[in-house]
């Protein structure tokens, strides 16, 4: 007579733990698109954090340069408008460029302070591959003001920050 705990060879199959092949398999492709995920998320971060780098190095050199602007004087020579496409564009006094309403005077509209290509001032970073353009619109917005637009753009790219600043003459 067989003992109680003896185990016929069948049962000793039945009893055996373990995996599939198909449970190993979809196991596997889980991890895969898990790994790959975080990859595609870190990659992500990487450029974020790089490019907010750039943005951060830009604003920084803009902010220097309106902070050199604030420093001097409103009839400085590096405060003009060397081109004159931003001075006397508003000849009705209404605060809008007379080239936006139709009125053509020299073909450039928002008192050429957009200008990139013919930027009144351009100066190149060495290290950061942005390029800094002001321009400068003569009594804009008012009487015995100028407005000073500087124009970061990033080489690569031609992405641009913006940044306006308003000064005035003496009184």
């Amino acid at each position: 007579m067989p003992h109680k705990y003896d185990v016929s060879p069948k049962k000793q199959f039945i009893n055996n733990k373990g995996f599939t092949l198909i449970e190993a398999v979809v196991a596997l492709a889980v991890l895969t698109i898990g790994i790959l995920t975080v990859n595609i998320m870190q990659t992500g971060a990487v450029r974020g954090n790089f490019r907010a780098g750039q943005i951060t190095a830009a604003s920084a050199w803009a902010g220097d340069r309106l902070e050199k602007i604030n420093g001097i004087t409103f009839e400085d020579d590096s405060l003009r408008d060397r081109n004159g496409n931003g001075t006397g564009q508003d000849a009705n006094a209404n605060g809008v460029d007379d080239d936006d309403e139709g009125t053509v005077t020299d073909g450039i509209a928002d008192f050429g302070l957009d200008e990139t290509v013919n930027a009144d001032y351009t100066d190149t970073s060495r290290d950061d591959g942005l390029t800094m353009h002001y321009n400068v619109a003569v009594n804009q917005p008012m009487e015995n003001m100028k407005t000073i637009r500087v124009i970061i753009v990033r080489d690569a790219d031609q992405q641009q920050l913006v940044f306006d600043y308003y000064k005035a003459g003496p009184l």
